[in-house]
């Protein structure tokens, strides 16, 4: 009687947790910012974060995906550097909207390139990922002579600087866009649940008729998707694709808010509703520190601190729910 009653009492705390405990996170960071300096919550400040914050929530998708098949990428922030360099690099020729496109479709076709290493050849994520990491840094330099490639076509600045209806950044729609799409696929479609399935019993998953190899590839593709928009957003902000600045520590801090929202790293357990909540809150950190002029290095420590918590509570979290050991 006594253990049934722990059993649900646990199993109620996780639920708890997980409905809850990042929206509280999200609050007590907004408060403590808020406390330590009043122009952290300025109208101005407020929206450009969230504006910000698509930087990180929109390949949080992505990576909710391929997280969810039991794999990860962490060549991310190279390829967002080397197809914004070619994407804008294409502009003079075939002008902003077709350069947007190109990104996103050279972006979707290198996520594709990770996948086919991965499940064609049998080479493990973390070395497949590991090894493009350096080969699409190398190639952004190598294309680019090291120098940047400035933007001045109006559509492409537009998409990470415009305001719909004049207020509400253009980013940020995107990003609601995204999501809603996201969540159609992944709760209303059949690969939805084949990318459930994958990542909770591969196995099972191919007795029951499901290809396993082709959903891994989807969702590499579609993380490579989503990284080609985030990299039209950050380099409009930037007014240049940078090839050495584009994307550094970019993997940590989307991999981070993918964890810390709820995804479980063995596969099969994801939540893009809290993989949003906490790229918010990462952004939010970063940016009140900014306010705060903690210093660089500083910063660089919480970043870790965030990423280990993340995984300390996603643990606890599952093993609340009893779906999991501490």
């Amino acid at each position: 009687m006594d253990n049934d009653r722990n059993r649900r009492l646990k199993h109620r705390a996780g639920l708890i947790w997980g409905n809850f405990g990042l929206p509280f996170i999200f609050i007590l960071v907004l408060v403590f910012f808020a406390i330590q300096s009043p122009m952290f919550v300025s109208w101005r400040n407020l929206l450009s974060t969230f504006g910000f914050s698509s930087y990180i929530a929109i390949a949080a998708i992505g990576m909710t995906f391929i997280i969810m098949t039991g794999n990860f990428d962490i060549s991310i922030g190279s390829m967002l550097a080397l197809v914004a360099v070619l994407g804008s690099s294409f502009i003079p020729a075939i002008g902003g909207v077709l350069g947007v496109l190109s990104t996103i479709v050279l972006a979707t076709l290198l996520g594709l390139v990770n996948g086919l290493f991965v499940t064609k050849l049998r080479i493990p994520a973390f070395i497949t990922t590991l090894g493009m990491l350096f080969i699409f840094r190398a190639l952004a330099y190598i294309y680019t002579n090291n120098f940047p490639v400035y933007i001045q076509d109006k559509f492409w600045l537009y998409i990470g600087n415009g305001k719909l209806f004049g207020v509400l950044p253009l980013p940020i729609v995107i990003t609601a866009v995204c999501y809603i799409a996201a969540y159609l696929v992944l709760r209303r479609s059949p690969l939805g649940r084949y990318i459930v399935a994958t990542g909770t019993n591969p196995r099972a998953a191919e007795l029951s008729g499901i290809n396993v190899d082709n959903v891994k590839m989807l969702a590499f593709a579609l993380g490579g998707f989503f990284v080609g928009i985030a990299a039209v957003i950050n380099s409009a902000n930037m007014g240049a694709a940078n090839p050495g600045l584009l994307g550094q520590n970019y993997e940590f801090q989307v991999i981070t808010a993918v964890v810390l929202g709820g995804t479980l790293l063995g596969g099969g357990n994801g939540s893009l509703g809290g993989s949003l909540v906490a790229a918010m809150i990462i952004t939010f950190l970063g940016n009140g520190m900014g306010i705060l002029q903690v210093g660089s290095y500083w910063q660089l420590v919480a970043t870790g601190l965030v990423m280990i918590i993340a995984v300390a509570l996603n643990k606890l979290k599952f093993y609340l729910l009893g779906q999991g050991e501490l």
